[in-house]
């Protein structure tokens, strides 16, 4: 798990041209552990930690638009779907399109 701070530039390209926006990237490479609600968790915890110690505005993520299970947690989670990212990503050789989420403060 990581976030980071979206810089200027990233945000104009995305379209969040304000704000305190976060990305934040995970991995759970242990097969064992899908479909446990641990992405949930901790999705969801990293999101509550960024608002609250980081005064987080946004987050977003770039998940690659087939991963189904992925998405799934982060729709659980509270992000929305805002635009496809055409071949936005290099994976195993060959650029996927990702979509841009977003999770905004109630």
């Amino acid at each position: 798990m990581q976030y980071y701070k979206i810089d200027k530039i990233t945000k104009e390209n995305f379209g969040n041209s304000f704000g305190n926006i976060y990305g934040i990237d995970q991995f759970i490479g242990e097969t064992e552990y899908w479909n446990r609600g641990v992405g949930t968790l901790l999705v969801s915890s990293v999101v509550s930690f960024l608002y609250e110690h980081e005064k987080a505005d946004k987050v977003i993520m770039d998940p690659q638009v087939r991963n189904l299970r992925a998405l799934r947690c982060y729709e659980k989670c509270g992000f929305k779907k805002v635009k496809i990212l055409p071949k936005h990503e290099l994976h195993e050789g060959e650029y996927r399109d990702c979509w841009l989420i977003e999770h905004t403060r109630d």
